[in-house]
């Protein structure tokens, strides 16, 4: 059994696709998906889809996102709508549901809410951003584990490492401090999606030019 992390997609179903072809996931691995699906790239909506079709056969946690906060606070509020549309790159998710949030089905809302905000094993936790180093994991403030972003973080109380997505790595490879690994390298944006293999370090990724590479977490 592998457990494997995917970090940010953000609207990249090509990617997506690519990726979880190029590791061939087998039904007795642990996998985890890191949140923010949504904004930025062009197929939110297809993403969306395809990952309620993995969850039905594979073992996945799916963590939720900022982006998909946002996602949410932006059908109720539209002042939120606005903030979302000009600055997070929600434009692009509202053209692949066809113009508005009213479009989105509710299969779409109702998996965005069983988005859990954390996954535990005996050596990781699993957050989309941050965890404060002498909180208890079931503790975290909603902010922290949602939006904080990776800095330097401090070694976690649980003695567990840290593995998180959210604080895009500009050099499009993760970035590891040992007790914590981020690994949002920025597909939306011309980077790369990343899947790790978290007992080896292995890393593989995918772009939106249709290329793969892999490698060793830094």
């Amino acid at each position: 059994m592998r457990t494997l992390a995917i970090g940010d997609i953000h609207g990249c179903l090509d990617v997506l696709k690519l990726i979880w072809k190029t590791i061939d996931p087998q039904p007795e691995d642990q996998i985890i998906f890191m949140g923010d699906y949504v904004d930025r790239g062009p197929d939110s909506k297809g993403v969306i889809d395809y990952l309620i079709g993995l969850e039905k056969k594979f073992n996945i946690v799916f963590l939720t996102g900022n982006h998909e906060e946002k996602f949410f606070l932006s059908h109720i509020d539209k002042t939120d709508l606005a903030h979302w549309l000009d600055v997070w790159g929600g434009g692009a998710t509202l053209d692949s549901y066809g113009g508005s949030t009213d479009d989105v089905p509710q299969s779409h809302w109702d998996f965005l809410k069983r988005n859990k905000p954390y996954f535990e094993t005996d050596t990781h936790i699993f957050v989309h951003a941050n965890l404060e180093p002498n909180t208890p994991v079931d503790e975290q403030l909603p902010f922290t584990i949602i939006h904080k972003k990776f800095g330097t973080p401090e070694p976690h109380c649980s003695g567990k490492v840290m593995i998180c997505g959210h604080t895009a790595q500009k050099g499009h490879v993760p970035l590891n401090l040992g007790h914590a690994v981020c690994i949002d390298t920025d597909p939306g944006r011309g980077g790369w999606l990343t899947c790790m293999h978290v007992e080896t370090g292995k890393i593989w990724q995918a772009n939106l030019d249709g290329e793969v590479r892999e490698g060793q977490t830094p």
